[in-house]
């Protein structure tokens, strides 16, 4: 009978501690089901890359299984948003995704450059590898122009079967007009024409020789890509080098296959400045006495020099230029003072000026 007794509340104590241990998990159970619940509706939330195709070294088209959200496409977010973006192989991305017009959710991603057969994995914040195969085919471009006498252009040209990305995205449509227009799955248009697409030109480069031995690199000039209706992006020289007239220069591309390499450099006169005219402490319009046609103050900048003895240096607004006038911004959280007035010359000397005088407000 003790034994039994024993035997009994033993196994009294075990079952109560089973039932136990069975009424204590249960909220581990419903917390940790409600945690995978959240987790499946935020991966539902994200999208995934359905395809990855390379147009060219510094190009990819990428399909999601949904549009990408309005965060992970703005350009204020660019540096967290190439950590979204992880690729083996030291590539990355050095612009923000750009939806392509007349699709929900195929984007134009650009690059640094790619190696030809060099075996890419994408992964899309930390979702599963995609893998493509990279390629180093070039964007061809027809000759290089002098602009400047620190700048020159590379030209290409839709009949050539090259449209700049610009004309082909959402986000530009509603500026580019009769420009804008869309391409299929594989990048034709509605007239069954395939395209190559130059992607943003950020941060690119060009390398520039001479004919008397000389090599230097030339900066892509931002905002100037697509600008006035042409496919003619601005290369600049290194600040203070300018182009030597009867010098020949010829222009190499990692991402630009060029037709006409050479150019032989003429004299081009600078700009003249005409008069300046505030806006408010901040900003003020700048006329020159000619219209350049095209965006030639694209990286410029100007020394405000005040009859107190003060300095500040203005920087030109991209793509504010309306024929003769331009808008220049006070650089470095600088104002203009009501009562001072300020002489205004450039920097770099790319214009003349005589006795132009801006009036602070």
């Amino acid at each position: 009978m003790k034994l039994r007794k024993r035997i009994v509340p033993a196994a009294l104590a075990l079952s109560v501690l089973s039932a136990g241990l069975v009424t204590l998990s249960e909220p581990l159970n419903a917390d940790a089901a409600s945690n995978k619940a959240v987790v499946a509706v935020e991966n539902e939330q994200v999208a995934k890359i359905t395809n990855i195709k390379p147009l060219n070294t510094m190009t990819l088209q990428i399909t999601f299984n949904q549009p990408l959200a309005a965060a992970d496409i703005d350009l204020n977010n660019l540096e967290a948003i190439k950590k979204d973006f992880i690729f083996n192989g030291d590539l990355e991305i050095v612009n923000v995704p750009r939806l392509m017009t007349g699709s929900t959710s195929t984007y134009i991603v650009p690059v640094t450059f790619q190696e030809d057969d060099f075996i890419y994995s994408l992964s899309y914040k930390e979702q599963r590898n995609k893998v493509f195969e990279g390629t180093d085919e070039k964007v061809l471009v027809r000759k290089v122009a002098q602009v400047t006498d620190d700048t020159f252009t590379l030209e290409s040209f839709q009949e050539d079967g090259v449209v700049d990305y610009a004309n082909i995205i959402e986000a530009y449509r509603g500026g580019r007009g009769d420009l804008a227009f869309s391409l299929d799955r594989q990048n034709r248009d509605a007239s069954g024409k395939r395209f190559d697409v130059i992607s943003s030109l950020r941060d690119r480069y060009v390398t520039v020789k001479t004919s008397e031995g000389e090599e230097f690199v030339a900066n892509y000039v931002p905002f100037t890509q697509a600008a006035d209706g042409k496919q003619a992006p601005q290369f600049r020289l290194p600040a203070g080098q300018t182009l030597k007239p009867g010098v020949t220069y010829r222009v190499y591309s990692q991402w630009a296959e060029i037709d006409v390499k050479s150019f032989v450099a003429n004299k081009i006169e600078p700009f003249t400045l005409q008069s300046a005219n505030a806006i408010d402490s901040q900003s003020f319009e700048l006329q020159l006495t000619n219209d350049p046609q095209t965006d030639l103050l694209a990286g410029r900048s100007v020394q405000l020099r005040g009859n107190d003895g003060s300095t500040l240096q203005a920087q030109y607004r991209y793509s504010s230029r309306k024929g003769a006038v331009g808008i220049f911004d006070i650089a470095n959280d600088g104002t203009l003072k009501a009562s001072v007035s300020y002489t205004v010359t450039s920097l770099n000397n790319w214009a003349t000026a005589t006795n132009v005088v801006l009036q602070g407000k």
